[in-house]
């Protein structure tokens, strides 16, 4: 059949002829096969039995033969989908471009890590995802997922169309805005309340050795926002509270047209107290994966966070209507080319006798070929056809859950305890803040998942003792003082929600609140929406 999106193949039905037409392919697809005809094996190719390929793909390594061309098959078909994505919207058929190409070395960290350990991803998670969905039990098939995404259909499994994000409740994927470092301190809250949710004895989705994983990329490392939640989870590490956190970095050192000055990231993030730093270079899979894997090991065994440094290369403009023609120099550009990820992947399998370079390219045309057809089968999709449909899971109406939570109280055995024997409704006439401090009591009682922080809630009980005495009847594991930025303190409640716990955060003023508001209107009140319910 004719494939919209390849256009010319190599010359020939195959590749071994090993020639190929420029005109049919972009700079990068150029480059890459230009690059992998030129590819020799090793002088003393390792042998391998029956069993494939269960060696190291590089002495020293961790990552096996068989391992290495599982995840280069991920790394493919993240590249194939920003071909897909381009195609689509040249065709009005798809609305989002922003890519994953150069970044597909995020593919190793998603092996590196359990399946069920969750994940707040940077956009240019693609292999990342295709890695997870290969994997889950039973397996989803990953690139339809990010392609129903790129149509916005209705049938997309995380948003239903209602945005492009990457996400799924079976994968342990965390859909995010793309507003710049927003999910980091929800990431820190629920690193820090899955430690506290075991503590409390609270069920949850995650197990209890679970590692919480976020990524951003270099230029939202300078956002507030991601500096507030780094330093949090510092904060927390200097205090020896567990907190299992891997922050990964992935540094192709541009914000769209602004350059990361080379060296900052690690400068900043190697000298950060409490926070563990590895680097890796994001081009080198095999190198990506060990220093993920000891990243992983460190963060769980020690419930301590990390810094993963991936430095890496964009390839192509920030999304399809940029031009980086603009601002980068066509030296700089060809340097990223020489450090295309998947060149890197195709000489650890080549030298290591894994694959020919005629297989490599191969291999790349018939995943190529695939993405292609199933593009053109989704660019018709249904998509959302009215405003309800579009709002359907913005606060749903749950008249029963919500009396049924309204009305949920402890035993009278258990009031009469965390009141000292003198209920509220016998003490006569109290203010406001007595009411509130009684409403708290009582709710702390009767909901054992319940917790109350903020600046001076604990010993002080709050500037106006609205928390007075809480922390004497409930414990410090319940009630407790946050480190002074707002913005942690929302993420915090944002996390521990997502734990399944019941968080009240305090703001003391509201001008307090300003600078945290994203928290609230960009991160809280888009979960449901851009997740269906689904979180």
């Amino acid at each position: 059949m004719q494939v919209p999106l390849l256009g010319a193949r190599w010359a020939g039905s195959t590749v071994e002829t090993m020639d190929h037409p420029a005109a049919s392919r972009d700079a990068v697809e150029q480059h890459f096969a230009d690059s992998v005809l030129k590819l020799r094996a090793s002088t003393t190719p390792p042998s391998f039995g029956g069993g494939g390929f269960p060696d190291a793909v590089r002495a020293g390594s961790g990552l096996t033969g068989n391992h290495c061309l599982e995840l280069f098959d991920a790394q493919l078909a993240s590249r194939h989908l920003d071909l897909a994505a381009r195609w689509l919207r040249g065709r009005g058929a798809g609305f989002y471009t922003i890519g994953s190409s150069g970044h597909e070395g995020n593919a190793a960290v998603a092996a590196a890590l359990r399946d069920d350990d969750p994940a707040l991803l940077h956009y240019r998670s693609g292999a990342f995802y295709l890695v997870r969905a290969a994997t889950a039990s039973p397996p989803r098939d990953g690139v339809r997922d990010v392609l129903l995404g790129l149509v916005a259909a209705a049938d997309e499994p995380i948003a239903g169309g209602r945005h492009k994000v990457i996400g799924h409740p079976d994968l342990h994927i965390i859909p995010q805005t793309s507003t710049i470092a927003s999910h980091l301190p929800r990431a820190v809250g629920l690193a820090f309340a899955l430690s506290r949710a075991a503590r409390m004895e609270a069920a949850t989705r995650w197990p209890a050795d679970a590692i919480v994983v976020a990524s951003m990329g270099d230029a939202s490392a300078n956002h507030s926002t991601a500096v507030g939640a780094l330093n949090t989870a510092a904060y927390c590490a200097y205090q020896r509270l567990p907190l299992a956190l891997l922050v990964v970095c992935e540094d192709n050192g541009l914000g769209i047209s602004v350059r990361t000055p080379p060296g900052w990231v690690a400068a900043a993030a190697s000298s950060r107290p409490g926070i563990r730093y590895f680097h890796a270079d994001g081009s080198d899979l095999a190198d990506v994966y060990d220093a993920a894997l000891a990243a992983a090991d460190w963060v769980r065994q020690r419930r301590s966070p990390a810094f993963l440094h991936l430095s890496m290369v964009r390839l192509g403009g920030h999304a399809g209507s940029d031009a980086e023609t603009g601002y980068r120099d066509p030296h700089e550009i060809a340097a990223g080319l020489a450090a295309d990820p998947l060149v890197g992947t195709a000489r650890l399998l080549v030298e290591a006798g894994v694959l020919t370079p005629a297989g490599v390219l191969d291999r790349y045309e018939r995943g190529r070929a695939r993405v292609a057809e199933l593009a053109a089968e989704v660019a018709g999709a249904r998509r959302l056809a009215s405003a309800a449909e579009v709002m359907a899971p913005l606060a749903p109406r749950s008249p029963d859950a919500v009396w049924g939570g309204a009305s949920l109280a402890a035993g009278e055995d258990r009031r009469r305890t965390a009141f000292g024997g003198r209920l509220p409704e016998s003490a006569g006439p109290l203010t406001l803040a007595q009411t509130i401090n009684a409403t708290l009591a009582d709710a702390l009682a009767a909901r054992p998942g319940m917790m109350v922080f903020g600046e001076d809630v604990a010993r002080k009980g709050g500037v106006y003792g609205v928390t007075r005495g809480l922390l004497a009847r409930f414990g410090a594991g319940r009630v407790f003082d946050t480190v002074l930025d707002e913005q942690s303190i929302l993420g915090l409640a944002l996390g521990a929600g997502l734990a399944g716990l019941l968080p009240v955060p305090e703001i003391q003023y509201l001008a307090y609140l300003h600078n945290a508001a994203d928290q609230i209107r960009g991160e809280a009140a888009t979960l449901s929406f851009f997740s269906q319910g689904q979180y």
